[in-house]
């Protein structure tokens, strides 16, 4: 944690020297992939490893008080809120994004604000149990959804021979490559893999009833495989005719910078400017 603490307070410090002094910083947002409360730290976060962690206060020491608020907030929070601005959902008022990585979050829109509920944890659907039979997961249960549809899970299944992997952008290269070229075991596992999206889709929709769900990591790289077993799930399930889409996310990797930049500039819009 010390180490990682330290690599981001690195990267802030070059970035705001490429800024320059004839600009201001109007803020720092660190998107993680756990539970974070309303004071910046991180009770949970079982992708990176951390308990506990005050990372927003720990970072401002690091920083040596910067002058410009720093804030964390969860992946999948900054990504709904970068979709809400960014994407082709805009003027959507009810919407979901379902990330994808490590672990699986969901970040909520309702009625155009950002849902974070009594302990700023709402959207925490990575344990929620969908095969009582399932792949163990890191908590301790079976059937979790990071431990059926995170990209460590869709990794080990579509490419059993492969190791622990460190960085997942080449082995989801691999599996697309493989789909294109009509490997059966890996179509057929994708086709799994998207029943599986599609009811968890569904629990969501039937919990918030949004327009959208929209999917992004390496849900949305595999969208073209995925979605088809997903849209056949969801319908089935919908005790009407489902009026929820589930659509890929088109920000790719920038949703989350995305996000925290489209944070800092809420602040100021709502006219509190940093100050210095």
């Amino acid at each position: 944690r010390g180490e990682t603490v330290k690599a981001l307070a690195a990267l802030t410090r070059r970035a705001v020297t490429r800024v320059g002094a004839d600009r201001t910083v109007l803020g720092l947002t660190i998107a993680v992939p756990g539970l974070v409360d309303p004071d910046g730290a991180v009770p949970a976060a079982p992708a990176l490893g951390w308990r506990g962690v005050p990372l927003a206060a720990s970072v401002r020491r690091a920083l040596r008080d910067p002058g410009f608020p720093v804030a964390v907030d969860t992946e999948a929070n900054l990504a709904v809120l970068a979709e809400r601005r960014h994407g082709p959902y805009a003027a959507t008022t009810d919407l979901i994004h379902l990330t994808g990585g490590p672990a699986i979050g969901a970040g909520l829109i309702s009625a155009g604000r950002l849902l974070r509920g009594g302990r700023g944890f709402a959207g925490d659907v990575g344990h929620l149990p969908l095969a009582a039979d399932g792949p163990a997961c890191d908590c301790g249960r079976r059937g979790c959804l990071t431990a059926l549809l995170g990209v460590d899970a869709v990794i080990r299944r579509l490419l059993p021979g492969a190791g622990p992997v460190t960085d997942h952008l080449p082995e989801v290269e691999r599996i697309q490559a493989l789909a294109r070229a009509g490997d059966e075991p890996v179509r057929t596992g994708l086709t799994e893999i998207g029943r599986l999206l599609g009811q968890a889709a569904s629990v969501l929709s039937g919990l918030l009833d949004p327009e959208v769900v929209v999917v992004g990591g390496h849900l949305a790289a595999l969208a073209p495989w995925l979605l088809p077993a997903a849209h056949a799930e969801l319908a089935a399930r919908a005790p009407v005719p489902p009026g929820v889409r589930l659509e890929a996310s088109t920000l790719g990797s920038a949703a989350g910078a995305l996000g925290g930049a489209t944070a800092a500039l809420a602040t100021v819009e709502a006219g509190r400017l940093p100050a210095g």
